[in-house]
């Protein structure tokens, strides 16, 4: 398991006293106009301290300087630092004040939603300002501050598209960006021209096959056909059945529900719809096998010797091989 963290050290008189006098000095310079001055100064008396006072003052010089984003980060930090025993009130009050600029400063960060067309995102490799973002992340909105951003984009084989964005405050700017292959590169696998080894035995691609012939597919329409017609009939002969077994119990019919021609119709329909349902089941099975063993047994493609074809005649019916081997 992992320990806490340890707790930070109470700053010494001296780190108080430097803090104080950097505080001082660098409000100084934020008056008379120097904020990247008075900025470092807040941040080395922070550093020394960790008080409401010197966060608030710290954010408030990022906030000046458009990086908002470090300054609610700073101004979140003041909001939760721990509370002191018997704390001044000008602790107090730059907490509140700090709470107030966390929500002001959220409304005001501007946000980049990046669209990449191309590649996979899996392929995608995306930075702004030179940072990675994370393909995970890349569909979401990515939070900026306002100002100027450079935004680089590239995948495998794929040229790097590069884009300059301005983004001003509370700003949500979608930007496309569509990458193209290398002039000359593809990203299908390369494939051996004959001029290096032959690859080896284990890793040889399969030979391609000759396209199915027209009658397998001919012939495997014309047995699913058939094989739907002996499943319609054979639910037919199921319905006869039942109410045979219905309407005559024992093979023997109420004479006052059905008259002799009826019972004929009802026998010839059990006896046609029955024939019929064999009869096309077997057609259907035969049409199918004669279509399997057509794209499953189908020459190499430019080997097409020989060749599996359908044979009907009025006395025998189905398949031979043709050709030479």
């Amino acid at each position: 398991m992992a320990g806490a963290l340890p707790a930070r050290a109470e700053p010494s008189a001296a780190d108080r006293q430097t803090a104080r006098t950097l505080l001082i000095e660098g409000r100084k310079k934020r008056d008379a106009g120097d904020v990247t001055g008075a900025r470092e100064d807040f941040q080395a008396a922070h550093a020394l301290v960790r008080a409401p006072t010197t966060g608030l003052d710290l954010a408030r010089a990022d906030e000046a300087l458009g990086r908002l984003i470090e300054a609610r980060e700073t101004a979140y930090e003041v909001v939760h630092l721990p509370l002191g025993k018997d704390e001044p009130p000008a602790f107090t009050q730059a907490r509140a004040a700090a709470a107030a600029m966390v929500e002001q400063l959220e409304a005001r960060i501007p946000s980049l939603l990046l669209r990449v067309e191309g590649a996979a995102l899996d392929q995608i490799e995306a930075r702004v300002d030179g940072q990675p973002i994370p393909r995970a992340a890349l569909p979401y909105p990515r939070k900026l501050n306002p100002g100027r951003h450079e935004v680089a984009v590239k995948a495998p084989g794929f040229q790097t598209e590069r884009r300059e964005v301005a983004l001003k405050e509370a700003e949500r700017a979608p930007v496309e960006v569509r990458i193209t292959l290398v002039p000359g590169v593809s990203t299908e696998p390369e494939t051996d021209g004959g001029g290096g080894p032959p690859p080896a035995s284990g890793d040889a691609p399969p030979e391609p096959r000759a396209p199915v012939p027209l009658w397998a597919w001919a012939a495997g329409g014309v047995g699913l056909a058939a094989l739907a017609g002996s499943a319609a009939f054979a639910i037919d002969h199921a319905a006869a059945r039942d109410q045979v077994e219905k309407d005559c119990p024992g093979s023997v019919c109420d004479r006052r529900t059905h008259d002799f021609e009826s019972m004929e119709a009802l026998r010839a329909r059990w006896n046609r719809s029955l024939g019929l349902s064999v009869t096309l089941g077997a057609v259907g099975l035969a049409g199918v096998g004669v279509a399997v063993g057509g794209i499953l047994l189908r020459p190499r493609a430019g080997t097409e010797r020989t060749a599996l074809v359908p044979l009907v005649t009025p006395t025998a019916q189905g398949v031979l091989w043709q050709g030479a081997f």
